[in-house]
């Protein structure tokens, strides 16, 4: 298994892990995300994933499982399905945090955009590689990064196709913040604490929400101040 869920107080972390290929993404951890997401359908706290103690996060596909495809069309459909697992991770109705901790290449990057937050240690660096090995996005990246970064920025780094240190990925809107390593377990549990109650929060159940939190123990300590 590549991921693994660790639940701690106020969040869900799960790390990745595949170090046999580099950590680069295959279907079957599409696969297995999509299970991860049904066994926390009702989890309600902000969910971080890592790739601790790895060189790199995220290496895009796994390049060896699709040379052993005959033909087009299989990695035409390995590729949707991998879009479809990652599209329903983005929409997963609770904070999702990115602590990248080794680099993020090619279709890695694709991944990270589906998350609504993205920290950086130091050390990382980014890439949309896909021109390198002949190809664009495949795995529906470009439409959140442009909505992003915006159309005209993301052609840019798809053309150029270099590599990016964090300071410069801060500066492009690939990251929100830059942290040590050391600091990223504080860091993580404060900004989870912080969350509690707003943890399914969106446009779409903004009422819901504010029901829920209505006269709730936050609420009526408030109250008391003034009662």
């Amino acid at each position: 298994m590549a991921f693994e869920a660790h639940e701690r107080s106020h969040h869900l972390e799960l790390h990745f892990a595949a170090p046999e290929a580099a950590n680069a993404f295959s279907l079957a951890h599409a696969r297995e995300l999509g299970k991860l997401m049904k066994a926390y359908a009702k989890w309600p706290h902000p969910v971080v994933t890592r790739a601790p103690n790895a060189r790199v996060f995220c290496a895009g596909g796994n390049l060896r499982d699709y040379g052993r495809l005959k033909g087009k069309a299989p990695g035409l459909k390995v590729n949707a399905e991998i879009t479809a697992a990652l599209d329903a991770f983005g929409k997963w109705p609770v904070p999702k945090l990115a602590l990248v901790e080794g680099d993020v290449l090619g279709g890695g990057m694709e991944w990270l955009a589906r998350f609504d937050f993205r920290w950086s240690t130091p050390a990382a660096a980014f890439a949309f590689w896909q021109r390198r090995i002949g190809l664009a996005p495949g795995w529906g990246g470009g439409r959140p990064w442009a909505a992003i970064l915006g159309e005209p920025a993301l052609r840019a780094l798809l053309m150029e196709a270099r590599l990016l240190s964090s300071h410069e990925a801060l500066r492009l809107g690939l990251v929100d913040r830059i942290l040590p390593t050391w600091r990223a377990e504080e860091a993580i549990a404060a900004w989870a604490a912080k969350l509690d109650g707003l943890a399914d929060w969106s446009v779409a159940r903004e009422a819901a929400v504010f029901r829920k939190l209505w006269m709730g123990d936050k609420h009526l300590a408030a109250l008391k101040r003034w009662t």
